[in-house]
């Protein structure tokens, strides 16, 4: 399925992309958000989650999205609903047969097709939500909503009423999820949080000028962050801090959630050890270049398994482990389910500014000059003139001193000095000017023989 335009994520689907990886218990407790898709469509009768489940997940998703359901536990009940497609795009809804049955069937979203199939995510496909490819020969219908399937009739087309949603987005109710509201645990480094975001964060946020504090004092404000503030602040300073932006969405989304959970610099220096890249903890051309190296798929394993490790050497690991390791396996679930699709191509890296030669200063000095005679580089060379140049020009001027020092000290003693003085003025002249930082000025100056 191939467009010149990036394609848009209707609502429905946004919706589906956060349920992957959800899978039937396989024990006797059910899985209660499975359960809630039979809820959500009109039959809270059912209690059993290996239930025929695919047509609860289309409808539960479409009516999260304002859009009238079948009601129907019935794959084939599409076949029905919204209008026919000639093409598979993004989102549609496609039904397929199951074996050789004239009445069962198999129905999804469309995620993306080739030549002979259709990546298609739903639900009950292998016992979860995931992504799957299914023969074209297979297929018996695609359908798209019209106004008739919305809940409200004061919107005129229902394509039109969704919004697009980005790879930020998508991370986002990812990590939500996984985040949870307000904790504030003895034991936890991260100290009070509110749906991830801790109090340091909160209060960095507030100092870069992302959000305002307000009048109430800076806990309650973290408790109460509006769905604004909390994607703002998560966007530039994990998502794009982290360089989430520059990857393909599988390593963005694992990337994403490290820099939530561990910090951004500490994110990415994982990834950047588990690609055998320098680790300095910033996203720069050659972590992207040695990602890409590898295919999406090893880059991901490597940074999982870096990833694991990592939590299990943490002094805390026996408190959190346990809900650490949960998180990451869900994590790799929702990444490994966009391995097959390329719904958020990355950014590309912005090429390096290169900055005009600085102008030669014409300005005036200012008052914060120093007086020549305070410069060690002025001293210096003083010095080395002195002892260098003054012995061999001294009989010209009236001033024997080489005669003289030989009378007393001996020629030896002389140039002993003369060398000595020499070292002693070059070190100051070089000291001098290494650690200036200040411009020279003239002072009047007086000087009595």
């Amino acid at each position: 399925m191939e467009t010149d335009e990036k394609p848009k994520v209707p609502l429905w689907l946004q919706y589906a992309l956060e349920e992957l990886g959800i899978r039937e218990s396989g024990d006797a407790a059910e899985n209660p958000n499975i359960i809630n898709y039979f809820k959500e469509v009109g039959h809270s009768n059912i209690e059993k989650d290996e239930t025929p489940w695919c047509a609860a997940f289309v409808g539960a998703m479409l009516e999260r999205s304002n859009l009238k359901s079948t009601k129907s536990l019935m794959a084939r009940s599409y076949l029905d609903w919204g209008q026919k497609c000639d093409q598979a795009k993004l989102g549609t809804i496609a039904v397929f047969k199951r074996g050789n049955s004239k009445v069962l069937g198999h129905v999804g979203f469309v995620m993306d097709e080739t030549e002979s199939h259709i990546q298609l995510l739903s639900g009950n496909q292998e016992n979860k939500v995931s992504i799957a490819a299914y023969n074209k020969d297979k297929l018996l219908g695609l359908r798209w909503p019209t106004s008739a399937n919305l809940k409200k009739e004061d919107k005129n087309e229902a394509d039109e009423s969704i919004p697009n949603s980005s790879a930020f987005d998508i991370a986002l109710e990812h990590v939500l999820k996984m985040e949870g509201g307000w904790s504030n645990h003895k034991d936890d480094p991260g100290g009070p949080t509110c749906k991830g975001i801790t109090l340091h964060t909160y209060q960095t946020a507030v100092r870069k000028g992302l959000i305002e504090q307000g009048s109430i004092d800076e806990l309650k404000a973290l408790k109460n962050l509006t769905r604004a503030k909390i994607k703002k602040i998560y966007k530039q300073l994990y998502w794009r801090q982290a360089g989430c932006q520059y990857f393909h969405f599988p390593i963005a989304i694992s990337l994403f959630d490290a820099a939530v959970n561990h910090g951004p610099s500490r994110a990415v220096k994982l990834l950047q050890t588990a690609i055998d890249a320098v680790v300095d903890g910033e996203v720069g051309p050659e972590t992207i270049k040695k990602t890409n190296i590898l295919s999406v798929h090893q880059a991901l394993n490597k940074f999982i398994s870096v990833r694991r490790a990592y939590y299990k050497k943490l002094r805390q690991f026996n408190i959190f482990g346990k809900g650490w390791m949960k998180r990451l396996d869900q994590t790799e679930t929702i990444a490994k389910g966009h391995l097959t699709n390329n719904l958020y191509p990355p950014e590309k890296f912005p090429a390096p500014n290169r900055k005009a030669r600085p102008k030669m200063q014409t300005t005036q000095m200012n008052d914060n000059s120093k007086w020549w005679a305070e410069s060690l580089t002025v001293w210096g060379t003083i010095v080395t003139a002195l002892s260098t140049i003054l012995p061999a020009v001294g009989p010209f001027i009236g001033v024997d001193i080489s005669a003289e020092l030989i009378q007393h000290f001996g020629d030896t003693v002389a140039k002993l000095i003369q060398i000595i003085g020499g070292i002693t003025g070059t070190s100051m002249a070089l000291y001098g000017r290494a650690r200036a930082t200040t411009k020279l000025t003239r002072r009047p100056m007086e000087m009595k023989v």
